[in-house]
């Protein structure tokens, strides 16, 4: 395995983008800025984090995506953007190569009780995907059947890219021989740019 410091000393080299995830809390977007003896020194969207979050990061660097799991030791840190303050992250840990066990994508569907349902590999499959709309098939038989109008959430993610997740509604059900077609509107999206990056992946990787 690469050896932490050196991805994170190239990173910030090149300050690139990366994700950041506050327990408790949504995907945020940030940049790494510097590998200091004490720690990372990267910005984030939004307001500043308390000391002592503890944070999931998602970066990739030369095509391999990473993630780690660390602390805010300290936020105000200065930074070379004077109109934007930095984090300390310290107490790194859990650093791995962050490709899906899956393979390509991640596109789920997370309903309020029960597991998560993949779009990918499980008995329900995803027919039409685009920004404002999914549309899905599954068996008659399925063990799990939406309800019309009832609200879902799905999961999406690409291998270089860190998961996100948004609402959507079950918008039309229409019944055919042997399965059932769901149709789903998406309501409820946080980042919207980066949201639409990824349904464009997932498309381009489905063929669909």
């Amino acid at each position: 395995m690469d050896d932490p410091r050196r991805v994170l000393e190239d990173a910030a080299e090149q300050r690139l983008a990366c994700e950041v995830l506050p327990r408790n809390g949504s995907w945020r977007r940030g940049r790494v800025i510097r590998v200091e003896r004490g720690g990372l020194v990267l910005t984030v969207s939004g307001d500043a984090l308390p000391n002592g979050t503890d944070v999931r990061c998602w970066l990739n660097v030369s095509g391999q995506a990473w993630t780690f799991e660390a602390s805010v030791l300290r936020s105000g840190v200065s930074v070379p953007d004077r109109t934007q303050q930095g984090l300390l992250l310290g107490f790194m840990d859990g650093w791995r190569r962050a490709d899906r066990q899956s393979g390509a994508i991640t596109l789920e569907v997370l309903p309020h009780n029960g597991r998560a349902i993949s779009l990918i590999d499980g008995a329900a499959r995803v027919v039409d995907l685009s920004p404002s709309e999914l549309t899905l098939t599954a068996p008659t038989d399925f063990n799990l059947i939406f309800v019309e109008q009832g609200a879902v959430r799905l999961r999406l993610g690409l291998p270089d890219r860190a998961p996100m997740e948004v609402g959507a509604r079950v918008s039309g059900l229409t019944p055919g021989k042997g399965h059932l077609l769901y149709r789903l509107s998406i309501e409820a999206v946080e980042d919207g740019e980066r949201y639409r990056e990824l349904v464009a992946g997932i498309r381009q990787t489905l063929g669909v």
